[in-house]
């Protein structure tokens, strides 16, 4: 049986994963004075590589901002375009409401490139 050429789905495929392609990044500020096992504790409205922490605890406030945990939402940034995740670091034994606290250096996920 002879195999079909799609070459219009290729180029399609090609335009398509640009778009949809991720970087990865980090939070890039935090708390000047309070610090999770010596790195600076992570809030809402503190800086991302990509934008800023968006989501924070509702009762654990540092600094008088939500403090920031493991799966927390982040903005992208450029006009309101794509939402990334805390996904990796953490504060390790401290805890928020049963998830590991976010720290400066803790990584980010899910902005488009």
């Amino acid at each position: 049986m002879p195999m079909r050429s799609f070459p219009g789905l290729a180029l399609l495929v090609w335009a398509i994963a640009p778009a949809a392609a991720q970087t990865p990044g980090m939070i890039t500020g935090g708390s000047n004075d309070v610090m999770v096992n010596g790195k600076p504790a992570a809030r809402a409205a503190d800086t991302t590589s990509d934008g800023a922490v968006v989501e924070g605890s509702n009762n654990v406030f540092i600094n008088g901002k939500p403090a920031a945990v493991i799966g927390g939402q982040t903005h992208c940034g450029g006009g309101g375009i794509g939402g990334g995740v805390i996904v990796g670091g953490g504060g390790g034994n401290v805890l928020i409401n049963g998830k590991p606290m976010a720290r400066a250096g803790d990584a980010t996920a899910g902005c488009p490139k």
